[in-house]
């Protein structure tokens, strides 16, 4: 009787195209030019990516701080924005 190999989970974990889509918005937050509307609009661009994926199950905290941080960014909260995007980065990181 053969052994067989466990076939290995290729996908990138839980909220990765999150994690990419809050890592193009922050270094953008500081900068004199800010758009805090292209902003949220990236980082909902990243949260429906997740979503296709199936991951927003899996990372729903982390995704409900991105949605407060978009929602933050449209109201010119920058520095409340980047504070909690820096938050939701540690927690998606391995």
């Amino acid at each position: 009787m053969a052994i067989k190999d466990a076939v290995p989970d290729i996908r990138p974990r839980a909220g990765h195209d999150l994690l990419v889509g809050i890592d193009g918005v922050l270094p953008r937050i500081g900068q004199p030019d800010a758009d805090g509307d292209l902003a949220a609009e990236d980082l909902m661009t990243a949260l429906v990516r997740c979503a296709t994926c199936g991951d927003i199950s899996r990372i729903r905290e982390q995704a409900a701080a991105v949605r407060l941080a978009a929602a933050q960014l449209r109201a010119g909260l920058f520095e409340r924005a980047a504070a909690e995007l820096r938050l939701v980065r540690a927690d998606l990181l391995p």
